[in-house]
């Protein structure tokens, strides 16, 4: 019976040492995120998008001509709405104020948007913005056309 009881006193002993809890260094396995590392990678990025951000500077204003001797019909303030190729929402426009839409060049989807209450021809000049150096948004109120110029 002592042999038993040494023997149970001693296995009880043992397992004790083993069951001693051990600290956790960092983890950086997938799934098991570390939030110290977390949070570190969340600021290195952050801060990464924040100096992009400050090199960025808005666009000079471009001098508009005087709108007095253009027509009424693309002066009018309309409400268009439309986010899709540039082609298409030029022809949309079009057709609501009756002008007729011309492409020259080849062709190809420029997403252009818009949602606004603005006259006709500032939602073509947005139109062109938008397009960029990619294609030019011409008007010509005199024979009521509008045409789209794609640049090579």
């Amino acid at each position: 019976m002592k042999k038993t009881s040494f023997l149970f006193a001693t296995l009880t002993i043992g397992l004790t040492a083993c069951s001693g809890h051990i600290k956790p260094g960092p983890i950086e396995t997938t799934g098991m995120p570390n939030p110290e590392l977390a949070l570190q990678r969340s600021i290195s990025s952050t801060t990464a998008d924040l100096r992009e951000l400050g090199t960025i500077h808005a666009a000079p204003s471009v001098p508009v001509a005087d709108q007095s001797s253009t027509p009424d019909d693309i002066n009018r303030r309309i409400w268009f709405v439309w986010k899709g190729p540039l082609n298409a929402g030029v022809r949309k426009l079009g057709k609501e104020i009756g002008y007729t839409v011309t492409v020259f060049g080849k062709s190809h989807d420029i997403p252009v948007q818009t949602n606004s209450v603005a006259a006709v021809l500032d939602i073509l000049r947005s139109f062109g913005d938008q397009a960029g150096d990619a294609a030019t948004v011409q008007v010509d109120p005199f024979h009521h056309q509008i045409a789209v110029v794609y640049h090579a």
